[in-house]
């Protein structure tokens, strides 16, 4: 039989703590990964959603347009699958126009402006993509 002595079972425990100490900072540092990975999921899925809404709503803007000309003033805002859509149009001349639509779903929107030329149905010169928090009206006085 082999006798352990006393310093030797000091030694294995202090062992066994650092190793055991390992583990869990190790196992703290995954988990931390994963929940991180699983907020950008969420945010990414977020911002898909509301460019997907502020698509369909260019995508009808430019439908009207090309069906009605400079008649068309823009899409109402509406309940679709998925948040809201609107539309505005401005004239920016006798053949061009400033399209903005807006899908919106919770506290995030995003925007997409376009300058689309008539002449010979619509054709977007121009665009550009926003997204962000909905804006809160401010009221004037």
């Amino acid at each position: 039989m082999v006798a352990i002595r006393d310093s030797e079972r000091g030694v294995a425990l202090v062992f066994a703590l650092a190793t055991l100490t390992l583990v869990a900072i190790t196992i703290a540092a995954v988990a931390s990964e994963v929940a991180s990975r699983g907020a950008g999921v969420v945010l990414e899925e977020r911002a898909v959603r509301v460019i997907a809404l502020s698509d369909a709503a260019m995508a009808e803007s430019l439908a009207e347009l090309a069906a009605n000309g400079v008649a068309f003033r823009g899409v109402a805002e509406r309940w679709v699958e998925g948040g809201t859509i609107t539309s505005s149009i401005r004239a920016m001349g006798e053949w061009e126009v400033e399209v903005v639509a807006v899908g919106r779903r919770e506290d995030w929107q995003a925007t997409v402006q376009a300058r689309v030329n008539l002449l010979g149905g619509p054709r977007v010169l121009w665009w550009q993509r926003t997204q962000g928090p909905v804006a809160v009206p401010t009221e004037t006085p």
